[in-house]
């Protein structure tokens, strides 16, 4: 193995394309996340002495999402990289992996420097919100680069700073119905499958500030809303109840583009632009008042057709945008079935 990261590291040191280093880093980076030390000095070694600009700030990345509290030894090159604005964002998160708490300092002063572009901002405010599990990041996308000015909260970050840095409490998962994990019916058997596909997702890539692929217990103030909306069948309200979507997508050969599973939280504002004008505030007349969105292809949606509705269940049928009218067909016999689908 030894020999082969040599000459893998030589041929990335050789190297003149970009393509030809960045396979290079690749195959390095695999190792490196395997904790191979060898690996991960070889990416160091680039990241200080590479040849292709753009290459070191790849390898920088790696390195960083390599690196652990146990690699103390590469703290200093990202110190080093917190003053390089092209090394700068991925330094930060290199530095707290291989500094800890000792990085706390100079991200402070990172997040407060107005000379500083935000999304780099934003980054070491992430770093120093999901290492100190301080709701700094609450709320907010999970790519700080999606960050504006206003979203930085800098006056909470200098009071946590001022106060010594102490650690918070962090996120708690989104409350799960018992039922996903022992299911009873049919219907909650379909559910449970799809919680299971959607918990690979979760396993992968997961941000509790803003969480995703969940399926959850609905607030009550979001049923109510829903409740004096519509009278919709009582398996969706169960579902809507028990497992409602958080921010779910499923992607499959079916759906090439994110497929959006709605839920109770935003099933109101997902009427907008289709059954509902958001900007005149007012209902828009060529829509079925019976057909509820509940889902989005692409902007494609997928509906509840209530007026087919036996009080238990309805069928969901599908319709193109941009056609002139809509024209909807029939896509699954009832919302159960619907699910089936998606679970697969």
């Amino acid at each position: 193995m030894s020999k082969n990261l040599d000459d893998l590291n030589a041929a990335l040191f050789a190297a003149t394309d970009g393509g030809v280093a960045c396979d290079a880093i690749n195959t390095l980076a695999k190792h490196a996340n395997k904790g191979n030390g060898q690996a991960k000095r070889a990416l160091a070694l680039y990241v200080r002495e590479g040849r292709i600009d753009h290459m070191r700030m790849h390898a920088c990345s790696c390195l960083a999402e390599s690196v652990k509290a146990a690699d103390g030894e590469f703290a200093a090159l990202f110190r080093e990289g917190l003053s390089d604005p092209e090394l700068r964002y991925w330094s930060t998160l290199g530095y707290i992996n291989s500094a800890g708490k000792d990085a706390y300092k100079e991200l402070t002063k990172i997040a407060g420097d107005k000379a500083i572009p935000p999304g780099d901002r934003g980054h070491a405010i992430k770093c120093l919100a999901v290492f100190s599990k301080q709701p700094f990041d609450r709320h907010l996308p999970s790519d700080p680069e999606y960050w504006k000015e206003t979203d930085l909260r800098l006056a909470e970050v200098t009071a946590w700073a001022k106060d010594g840095y102490p650690d918070g409490q962090g996120y708690s998962r989104p409350s799960r119905d018992a039922a996903l994990d022992e299911p009873r019916t049919a219907f909650e058997r379909v559910v449970s499958r799809l919680d299971k596909k959607l918990a690979k997702k979760r396993k992968k890539r997961q941000d509790l500030a803003a969480p995703t692929d969940w399926l959850a217990v609905a607030a009550p103030e979001d049923i109510k809303r829903i409740k004096a909306r519509w009278a919709l069948p009582s398996v969706y309200l169960d579902f809507l109840t028990r497992f409602s979507p958080v921010k779910v997508t499923i992607e499959s050969r079916k759906f090439c583009n994110h497929f959006q599973l709605f839920g109770a939280r935003e099933l109101i504002e997902a009427q907008d632009g289709y059954s509902f004008n958001p900007v005149e505030k007012r209902p828009i007349e060529e829509w079925p008042a019976h057909l509820v969105v509940i889902a989005s292809h692409g902007g494609d949606p997928f509906v509840l057709d209530l007026s087919k509705s036996d009080g238990k269940d309805a069928p969901v049928d599908n319709a193109e945008h941009g056609m002139g009218e809509w024209k909807f067909r029939r896509v699954a016999d009832s919302f159960q079935a619907f699910l089936e689908t998606l679970a697969k």
